[in-house]
């Protein structure tokens, strides 16, 4: 079960809305800022590089951010990567331009051609 800090970010993630295409990093600081943390900021590969540790399945937690640093699939996700939230039950949510769940083994097929898909706490806070 989801209590405290884990379902007040599910909660964000189900009512913040896309700050616009190629925005996903600012979409998840704006979800993490909306359920009551500080904004993260930065954006999906300094996220990556800074606050994900994990590619073991056993390790993902409801409330992490899954990202990668890059992707081939559009010019900004070679730079940038692309990075969305574990909202629990094997979905990701993410923002493309609008916000969608998406199935974790999709997201990692899709995105995760180039350089593992890992996973971790934003900003280092482990969410209860």
């Amino acid at each position: 079960s989801t209590t405290g800090s884990q379902a007040a970010v599910i909660a964000a993630c189900k009512t913040t809305g896309s700050p616009g295409g190629g925005l996903c990093a600012m979409w998840v600081s704006m979800v993490f800022n909306n359920a009551g943390f500080a904004y993260a900021g930065g954006n999906a590969n300094d996220m990556y590089n800074a606050w994900c540790d994990y590619s073991d399945r056993s390790m993902l937690k409801t409330g992490m951010v899954v990202a990668v640093s890059t992707h081939p699939h559009t010019s900004a996700g070679r730079i940038y990567g692309h990075i969305g939230m574990y909202v629990g039950d094997g979905t990701v949510m993410d923002n493309i331009g609008y916000i969608r769940s998406i199935s974790l083994d999709e997201w990692i097929a899709y995105y995760g051609e180039t350089v593992p898909v890992r996973w971790g706490w934003l900003n280092g806070i482990v969410l209860e």
